[in-house]
């Protein structure tokens, strides 16, 4: 199976229309799998069909996924109390007032920069089926008028396509 990418025209509050299968296998969809793309501080997200078979694998979790995300919630709790601890003693000669909120904040800061570190890294420990799901179907590109997609099923393309033959744009 090839990618294969597909940009329609479409509005940001205008719906899309997806055939009733799985974005990756083509068996009748229950469920979604939503994609997300960020471009400035514009976010857009798709939900996308999935079937009753591919959902649970896209839940399930590796060992190896399992361990990082606690080692993930783990140093992010210590990197914010440590964070949040030092500037609180660093700002010792100003008002309690300003020194905890500030020290709240940047601990706060220091966890979410963990937690953000370690999200490719969760990634790539996946198990390859749960990969292959997440790779069925990308959001490329979007922009006030138009959404360019990425699928990988053939199948899926030409059933997408035909639903939305009026709203192609060449690629």
């Amino acid at each position: 199976m090839g990618n294969q990418t597909i940009k329609i025209k479409i509005d940001p509050n205008e719906t899309m229309r997806f055939p009733g299968v799985c974005v990756h296998c083509t068996c009748p969809a229950t469920e979604s799998m939503v994609l997300e793309k960020k471009e400035g501080r514009t976010i857009r997200q798709v939900d996308v069909p999935l079937c009753d078979k591919c959902a649970p694998q896209l839940r399930r979790q590796s060992a190896a996924e399992e361990r990082l995300q606690k080692l993930s919630r783990l140093l992010s709790i210590v990197a914010g109390v440590a964070t949040a601890l030092t500037v609180f003693l660093l700002m010792a000669g100003f008002a309690i007032w300003l020194r905890l909120p500030g020290a709240l904040l940047l601990g706060l800061v220091a966890a979410v920069f963990v937690t953000w570190l370690f999200r490719p890294v969760i990634a790539k420990a996946a198990l390859p089926e749960k990969k292959e799901i997440l790779e069925a179907a990308q959001l490329e590109a979007f922009s006030w008028r138009t959404a360019t997609f990425v699928f990988s099923n053939e199948e899926f393309v030409e059933r997408f396509a035909e639903l939305n033959e009026s709203l192609l744009v060449e690629t």
